[in-house]
């Protein structure tokens, strides 16, 4: 073997050996700048019980206002989706043990959540709302004293219902669908979701009516793993365009009826530019 040929050979090997060392050390391939489990693939995990953010839809795929900005942005990024059911105490676990990409929910944006995952921009402005049977006299936090109230396990109601509702007996479910179904048969007394949960609620359930609404003090988000900052920079930036040519409130009304919250529009003024608020 000649002198240049060994060169070149050598040239090779330690080639071999860099990109070896680099795909050991996590560093994602070439072709997949996002960092994603499948190249090519966002593995998202969807709450198909939270109307009308995420809810089950046809054929296997969810459907609701965060589905819809996930596909868009993916479409505009070349990316395609995948959705797996689940809650949200376990899409938020399933974030951090590297099962999903994406949590695909409305998820609120708080202190204790960042710690172990990473935030969208602003994607809503919630309330929390307290639903109860029509038949109840209850009009005020405190009126649930010594009473049942049910909340998601891992959702930030929990905290609502412990720090809000003095007196009140916190009770936990996995499903949404659950614990909706248990203040339907009179076997809690109230229950905390987000506003535009209840409303839908509302349309299902005649018998329920919303006891308090109360306003909240952070956005709701789509959730990632903290190591995911490609992926989350790209998904802001597309759902900024969305904002900017009017695809983000052409889907927000499909999903919704009242205005965008004016803590939203802080956020993303040209929403507010569009819908004449300034």
């Amino acid at each position: 073997m000649t002198s240049g040929a060994r060169c070149g050979a050598i040239a090779v090997l330690v080639a071999t050996a860099l990109t070896t060392v680099l795909a050991a050390c996590g560093g994602p391939p070439a072709d997949n700048k996002y960092g994603l489990s499948t190249p090519g693939t966002i593995e998202a995990a969807a709450a198909t019980e939270q109307p009308p953010f995420s809810i089950a839809g046809e054929n296997g795929h969810p459907a609701g206002f965060i589905i819809d900005i996930t596909d868009e942005a993916a479409r505009r990024l070349n990316l395609k989706v995948t959705y797996k059911a689940s809650t949200t105490a376990a899409m938020l676990q399933g974030l951090t043990s590297g099962q999903y990409d994406l949590a695909a929910g409305g998820l609120g944006v708080t202190a204790e959540r960042e710690k172990s995952v990473s935030f969208t921009k602003a994607l809503y402005w919630s309330t929390t709302a307290v639903l109860t049977n029509a038949d109840s006299a209850a009009r005020a936090l405190t009126d649930f004293s010594g009473k049942k109230v049910g909340a998601v396990t891992g959702a930030v109601q929990q905290a609502f219902v412990r720090d809000k509702m003095p007196g009140a007996v916190p009770t936990s479910f996995q499903s949404q669908n659950t614990m909706v179904s248990q203040l339907v048969a009179g076997n809690i007394d109230g229950l905390a979701v987000g506003g535009p949960d209840a409303r839908e609620y509302l349309k299902q359930y005649p018998s329920l009516r919303i006891a308090v609404s109360a306003p909240v003090d952070h956005p709701t988000a789509m959730a990632l793993p903290r190591n995911h900052d490609a992926l989350r920079q790209a998904i802001d930036e597309q759902v900024g365009a969305m904002v900017s040519d009017g695809t983000f409130l052409a889907l927000y009304r499909k999903w919704f009826t009242e205005p965008p919250n004016a803590e939203l529009i802080k956020i993303w003024p040209a929403i507010g530019n569009q819908v004449g608020q300034r």
